[in-house]
């Protein structure tokens, strides 16, 4: 099953708006900061996700299968916030 973030969802309802309105410039005051926040919240989540992943790759490396395992829980909660 592929997950998506309640704000991916946001994003791409925001994004239909503007193409229909013809534009990002064309949304709403509160449409626009609603769709930068949106972007933030993105980032940081990928940002999380990169980062763990990337820790998890380097327990693994290590041969420390309990800390990756661990990390790999962290992974497995985050990307369940996408369900």
């Amino acid at each position: 099953m592929i997950g998506i973030h309640p704000v991916h969802r946001r994003m791409a309802e925001l994004t239909l708006e503007a193409q229909r309105a013809g534009g990002f410039t064309q949304l709403t005051a509160r449409e626009q900061q609603e769709l930068y926040h949106c972007l933030a919240v993105n980032m940081d989540f990928i940002a999380r996700l990169d980062s763990l992943k990337a820790l998890a790759f380097h327990a693994h490396t290590m041969g420390d299968m309990e800390w990756q395992q661990q990390i790999c829980k962290q992974i497995d909660e985050l990307e369940t916030k996408c369900i």
